[in-house]
């Protein structure tokens, strides 16, 4: 049966585009350096199974996820490399990491000890990547003192923990306020001191992984084992005051279609509150996306699309299901016309930093909240190859 396509809004992925970025990361990475393709909140919102299946038969052997149960879903997707889970999952679910053979990151000495007894327990190992807070001040071990390295040792050695990797997270190498780099390349000291520590305790680190998109691009030297990429799969290179890479570009189009067209007089106020009143005689274009689709309400008489190659600013509130747009000055838009939100038209084209922006938020919330009624459509060859 032939995929219904509803043309109400809908996401456009290129699989090419992203193993292009992939290849992009990979020519800039140092030789045996790994990549771990970052698939967490599906995929920010694109689709983590298709990603995640493009990136292993591109050679990505480790990807990151947030919890049990996105892992699970890739797993359940006969994705069969390592898979790390980057956030909390309750001890008692012990069992299930271990059946579906995922990675915990550990992040403090009482989660050691829980996840070592409940492993044992289940008569299983729990393969385990060490998590260090080097300034995230979020999750992880404190690592700056000697006893504190004493304790991460001791959950090192715990007979229910397989210890396979050590890990860090830098808080601003997307940031280009002063004090960003000082305080990043802070953090690298940190982390490399506290794995000299483990070192020097006879503790095996495992894979060495401190890099985020904007770190691979700022910090050459942090590489170590491997490397984590997310945002710049996406393409988003979201590192500040570094030399552009061009050929890092957006995978993803997010479009909709013209419904309702309005001719409307001078003071004829605009969806809710009546916060839009026209100015002049106006023709309006109503757009069937809202923010249950993860339109940004913030948008509302701030955000634009691409009609025909033209812009069209919205006006009025941002409604759950639909938005209406100005397209006075655009005579031949028609029903069914195809408005571009995320992508290219013509001349024009606005990405996701640039929406998000607008928006007083950052690509990685306004792409991951991207909800569940747009339709997924990705490409490969040029070629539709699945729609969900």
């Amino acid at each position: 049966m032939e995929p219904l396509i509803t043309r109400r809004a809908w996401l456009e992925i290129d699989l090419d585009r992203m193993a292009q970025n992939l290849a992009e990361v990979r020519r800039r990475l140092s030789p045996g350096c790994k990549v771990c393709g970052v698939v967490k909140a599906d995929g920010y919102g694109q689709g983590a199974v298709m990603m995640a299946k493009r990136l292993a038969r591109e050679g990505v052997d480790f990807f990151a996820v947030a919890t049990l149960l996105e892992g699970k879903e890739l797993r359940d997707a006969r994705i069969t490399g390592e898979i790390l889970v980057l956030s909390y999952t309750d001890p008692s679910l012990t069992s299930e990491l271990l059946a579906c053979d995922l990675i915990q990151s550990v992040s403090s000495p009482e989660y050691a000890a829980a996840l070592d007894e409940a492993a044992r327990a289940a008569g299983g190992r729990l393969k385990a990547h060490i998590k260090l807070d080097t300034g995230m001040t979020r999750t992880g071990f404190d690592c700056g003192t000697p006893e504190e390295l004493d304790r991460v040792a001791v959950a090192c050695r715990l007979p229910g923990l397989k210890i396979t990797g050590t890990f860090s997270h830098f808080s601003s190498s997307d940031d280009g306020s002063e004090g960003a780099d000082e305080y990043c390349l802070r953090q690298l000291e940190r982390f490399t001191a506290a794995l000299d520590g483990l070192a020097s305790r006879k503790i095996s680190t495992g894979i060495r992984h401190i890099c985020n998109s904007g770190g691979i691009q700022k910090y050459p030297q942090a590489h170590f084992d491997m490397v984590r990429c997310g945002a710049i799969l996406s393409g988003y290179p979201t590192a500040c005051h570094v030399g552009a890479w061009p050929d890092i570009r957006p995978i993803t189009s997010l479009k909709t279609t013209v419904t309702c067209l309005r001719e409307i007089e001078p003071g004829t106020c605009v969806s809710y509150s009546r916060t839009f009143r026209a100015p002049k005689r106006m023709r309006v274009a109503v757009l069937p996306i809202g923010y249950a689709d993860g339109y940004p309400r913030a948008l509302s008489s701030k955000g634009r699309v691409i009609l025909h190659g033209r812009w069209a600013g919205q006006i009025g509130r941002v409604c759950m299901d639909q938005m209406m747009v100005d397209v006075t000055g655009i005579p031949d838009v028609r029903l069914g016309d195809t408005a571009v939100i995320l992508g290219g038209d013509g001349a024009l084209f606005q990405n996701a930093d640039e929406v998000a922006a607008q928006a007083g938020s950052c690509m990685h919330e306004l792409l991951s909240r991207l909800g569940p009624r747009l339709q997924r459509l990705y490409f490969e060859g040029g070629a539709l190859v699945k729609v969900l």
